[in-house]
């Protein structure tokens, strides 16, 4: 007697589910796709030149995969663009908030004066904890919302094919 342990996710087509913006995808095949990618991430992390190469290349199936669950949701994937302009907006005010508090406080940063130093770095903790919150949001939103019953717009109810 053999038993075969299958390594398929029912349901979930790798190709797909990573690489095209088309259709809907479930819940748990969002999280699964989160997961791995989330964990090439992090490998790649430790690969010093390389890994930079393969972070950018992960950004494709997280968009896709983030578009497919807003597509389920009955909502225009274009949403996803949320949580990039929040981040790239706030890096922006961080850095230029920073450098405005250089220059009007440049003799008190000379001087070493803590109460200068923490007004030059308080805004960038401020919008790192606005970026993190906003991209956890996001995340958890469409990571936990239901997707709509039913066939919408963007294709078919991914629950009733499987």
């Amino acid at each position: 007697m053999t038993t075969e342990m299958s390594t398929q996710v029912p349901g979930f087509e790798w190709k797909t589910t990573l690489f095209s913006f088309e259709g809907r995808i479930r819940r748990q095949h969002f999280w699964i796709g989160w997961l791995i990618l989330l964990g090439a991430g992090v490998v790649a992390g430790w690969i010093p030149l390389l890994g930079f190469v393969i972070s950018l290349a992960l950004i494709w199936p997280n968009l896709a995969i983030a578009v497919k669950r807003l597509h389920d949701m009955g909502q225009t994937g274009w949403l996803v663009a949320v949580p990039w302009v929040v981040t790239i907006v706030a890096m922006f005010v961080a850095i230029g908030t920073v450098g405005i508090s250089a220059i009007t406080n440049s003799a008190a940063l000379e001087r070493e004066d803590p109460a200068a130093i923490w007004a030059l770095i308080a805004p960038v903790f401020g919008m790192f904890g606005l970026v993190l919150l906003v991209n956890l949001g996001f995340l958890l939103w469409i990571g936990l919302t239901p997707g709509k019953n039913g066939d919408n717009r963007y294709g078919s109810d991914p629950k009733a094919a499987g």
